[in-house]
């Protein structure tokens, strides 16, 4: 299972499309926890949040051969979620109350899980793209990233040139800017860094 769990959100669609059941588990158990926070806190009920996040699931599996994700993964379970809770509404079996509720928090622009569905893929990808890069490239990377030690710092561990060091942490930089297109990304990306 640990071979699942180092691949990237795009690699598992793959595998799943083409039927690998436990590519399927490796999605599930990494999205199942916050599409029912996000789904919980719309209906305010566990069990029928955990149906309505179940039903989805199920649904992608039952049809993941002749799915056609025009995104993200996260972003379409996202929405199919959302999608079912919407429905649930039209078809009453949500109580009247809650819709006033529901129509609150979205109004309120209030997408805490989508960012963090987000966050946490590319996070993931950051991670994968991280575990490719050459061996010395990915050494110095995360000596200035998870250590956070300075140039020369590394330089001298690692009895090397500090301009090396430099033109490494910039090669790795590049390798994930080109990896990450958009702007609110790049910006995680830092933040990441300074983490």
């Amino acid at each position: 299972m640990g071979a699942y769990s180092t691949r990237i959100d795009d690699e598992l669609v793959v595998m799943v499309k083409a039927g690998d059941h436990a590519a399927f588990t490796e999605i599930y158990n990494r999205y199942w926890p916050l599409l029912f926070l996000h789904v919980q806190r719309m209906v305010k009920d566990e069990d029928l949040a955990g149906d309505v996040v179940q039903e989805v699931f199920t649904w992608v599996w039952q049809h993941a051969p002749t799915l056609d994700f025009n995104s993200t993964i996260s972003s379409y379970l996202y929405t199919s979620v959302r999608n079912k809770v919407f429905n649930l509404i039209r078809h009453h079996k949500i109580k009247a109350n809650y819709f006033k509720d529901i129509a609150a928090f979205i109004e309120e622009g209030n997408y805490h899980v989508d960012e963090a569905l987000r966050y946490k893929e590319l996070m993931r990808t950051i991670e994968s793209e991280i575990d490719r890069m050459p061996p010395r490239m990915r050494e110095i990377f995360n000596l200035s990233r998870k250590e956070h030690l300075s140039h020369k710092e590394i330089a001298m561990q690692l009895a090397i040139s500090e301009s090396t060091v430099r033109e490494q942490v910039k090669r790795a930089l590049k390798v994930l800017r080109v990896k990450v297109e958009d702007p609110y990304s790049l910006l995680y990306i830092l933040l990441y860094l300074l983490h």
